[in-house]
């Protein structure tokens, strides 16, 4: 090949390459939820990702609206997977802030989760600050993801919510949306249930307004009642404990915090710590 037919075929493949990128790649994220075209090009990847990985099929999706300036929004959703929140993103053509338990969040994965917006959680309780970021991102017209039962639980049975859920509903006066999902992949460990596949199911199932004189305790009690109708599950109101079903809080399978109290002093107790829904001093929620 001479010199100047490979010139020509190299500024061609270069023309070709901007033409794609100018009038296919950039329209396309443009249509993301947000403004940051690495997000969007992420959010485009995980609609691919869940609908060939999990053949994720979706119901209700009239109760969404398809654009970015939505408002003020609250998903409500059981937890059945580590791959939850990527199945509701998939569906929402808007920004939803997810409110994440920080002991789960990789710190190698930190930049991700700055990106994305991820709202870090104590399960312990004693920061706050989360419920108010979460607080203050609603009322600007944003949307908050919440898993209210606070880790993954066993199939078949409503576990009790954590009371934050509650109270950010109380303190916004925001529309919550539930959500319930289903099909995802039976497996306890987060990093499988990524790589496994399934034939995943989202129904959002009715948005839900509260006055403004109903209390924190009577909407969180509420909502775990309309999630339980519109799945047909019980109700199970035993607290969830740290050796329950779920991922535990270093991805391990189990909680290491009693086996690592220190010789002489009893081990911590489940029931006062951020499973307990109910307790007014509460607020913890976590995914």
């Amino acid at each position: 090949m001479s010199t100047p037919t490979l010139l020509l075929l190299v500024l061609a493949t270069w023309i070709g390459l901007v033409a794609v990128v100018r009038w296919g790649l950039l329209p396309l994220l443009e249509r993301g939820p947000v403004q940051d075209p690495i997000v969007n090009l992420l959010w485009w990847a995980n609609r691919v990702y869940t609908r060939l990985m999990h053949r994720v099929t979706f119901d209700g999706q009239e109760k969404l609206r398809r654009r970015r300036d939505h408002g003020g929004l609250i998903i409500v959703s059981n937890h059945t997977s580590g791959v939850d929140p990527l199945l509701i993103q998939a569906a929402c053509h808007f920004e939803v802030r997810w409110m994440m338990a920080a002991d789960m969040m990789i710190d190698a994965l930190a930049p991700l989760w700055e990106r994305l917006r991820i709202i870090p959680v104590d399960r312990e309780g004693r920061d706050r600050s989360s419920l108010r970021e979460a607080i203050r991102h609603v009322k600007s017209g944003g949307a908050i993801g919440i898993f209210p039962e606070g880790r993954i639980v066993t199939r078949g049975e409503i576990r009790p919510f954590l009371s934050g859920v509650g109270l950010l509903v109380a303190r916004t006066n925001a529309p919550v949306l539930l959500v319930w999902i289903t099909g995802t992949p039976e497996t306890e460990d987060l990093r499988t249930s990524f790589v496994t596949p399934s034939r995943s199911r989202v129904r959002f199932v009715k948005r839900v307004n509260y006055t403004r004189d109903q209390s924190a305790q009577d909407i969180t009690r509420d909502l775990r009642e309309r999630i339980s109708q519109a799945s047909g599950w019980p109700l199970n109101d035993e607290p969830l404990t740290p050796g329950g079903r779920g991922p535990a809080l270093r991805q391990g399978s189990h909680d290491r915090r009693a086996e690592e109290a220190p010789e002489g002093r009893p081990a911590p107790n489940p029931s006062s710590g951020p499973y307990l829904a109910g307790q007014a001093n509460r607020c913890t929620m976590t995914a």
